[in-house]
């Protein structure tokens, strides 16, 4: 059961919510808006400035007709959510393209939507934006308007620093990427850990839960039953051995006493082949498989780190965590185990 759970091919974590998008992206609206209005009016350079303001007014309308067209609260398929990021990388570099290309200090902000995408989408549908990214970038580094500056001291950066700029924000589209889906990995195997662990803790609860029902009708069952037999055993022996119904009086008490039986092993732990052994032999074959193997271990572990009871964490593959009698939580270096059950086993 937890391997059905540690294999989502969509799972929520995968995906994310529209209205998250279009935050940002208004957020990216009035700071863009914003931005070409200090350049241009605050310090008086000269830009594009309907250009720039008839691209920012496109992505604006963009974000007005996803509200229109879907709700907020929708979550994208990874696809659909790399394309409108795809869509903020290019509006971006359209941008930079009317203001001066990488030599405009925003470049990096390129990082921006593959950083989204890393935390949220798959590794492929990030390579793919990261590459788009790095693409603009590499056209922006030869092709754009000149910077806004004062007209009397135009400022030309040397080539070796452009050079510079670029390697610069692909090391940063590559690694902090790399690193935010680690990061965001390692969060999600856990919370697929923790999940499997509480399907397994309700089977278990469920399973106790009927055992107790099992016994509780066992209980109840019994005195109907008794009496059933009693009366059964009366009417045979009224009837006598000539009476064309005393065979389905026999039947009757068969029956009954069969029906006693099937309650008095409800009450009891199942053997070879009786009810309810296929619910519990194959954990109890795992459990069971993993005390042997793990034995000599546990002895080693109990004298060198003083474990008493030992774990099996984040499966199927995950370190293994012991705890002291003192409470204190062991983890014994280089140790991994690939099983896909969650159980305590007892040193």
């Amino acid at each position: 059961m937890p391997a059905q759970v540690l294999s989502y091919p969509h799972h929520p974590l995968r995906n994310v919510r529209l209205d998250t998008l279009m935050r940002l992206r208004w957020l990216a609206v009035f700071g863009q808006t914003a931005a070409v209005l200090v350049v241009y009016d605050g310090l008086d350079f000269e830009l594009p400035l309907w250009p720039c303001l008839a691209v920012i007014g496109l992505y604006a309308w963009l974000n007005i007709a996803l509200r229109l067209r879907f709700r907020g609260n929708q979550r994208l398929e990874p696809d659909r959510a790399a394309w409108l990021l795809a869509f903020d990388i290019a509006e971006l570099a359209v941008l930079l393209f009317l203001t001066g290309g990488l030599q405009n200090p925003f470049a990096f902000l390129f990082l921006g939507p593959v950083l989204i995408s890393a935390t949220a989408l798959p590794a492929r549908m990030t390579l793919m934006l990261a590459g788009f990214a790095i693409l603009c970038a590499t056209v922006l580094m030869f092709v754009h308007y000149p910077l806004p500056w004062s007209s009397d001291d135009p400022l030309e950066l040397p080539q070796p620093y452009m050079i510079g700029v670029w390697l610069s924000i692909l090391l940063c589209i590559g690694y902090i990427s790399i690193y935010a889906w680690q990061i965001i990995e390692e969060s999600r195997q856990l919370a697929e850990a923790l999940a499997a662990t509480e399907i397994v803790l309700t089977r278990e609860q469920h399973l106790t839960q009927l055992d107790g029902l099992a016994a509780a009708a066992a209980h109840e069952l019994g005195t109907p039953l008794s009496t059933i037999a009693l009366v059964a055993r009366e009417l045979e022996k009224a009837l006598g051995d000539n009476s064309p119904h005393v065979e389905d009086v026999r039947l009757l008490r068969e029956q009954v006493q069969r029906c006693g039986d099937i309650l008095g092993k409800l009450t009891q732990l199942p053997g070879p082949g009786e009810p309810f052994d296929s619910i519990y032999g194959t954990l109890d074959e795992e459990v069971a498989a993993l005390q042997r193997e793990y034995r000599p271990l546990m002895k080693d572990w109990q004298e060198r780190y003083g474990i008493t009871t030992v774990s099996l964490l984040t499966p199927p593959q995950g370190e293994i965590a012991g705890w002291r009698k003192d409470g204190k939580l062991v983890v014994p270096p280089n140790l991994t185990i690939k099983r896909e059950i969650m159980r305590v086993v007892k040193a």
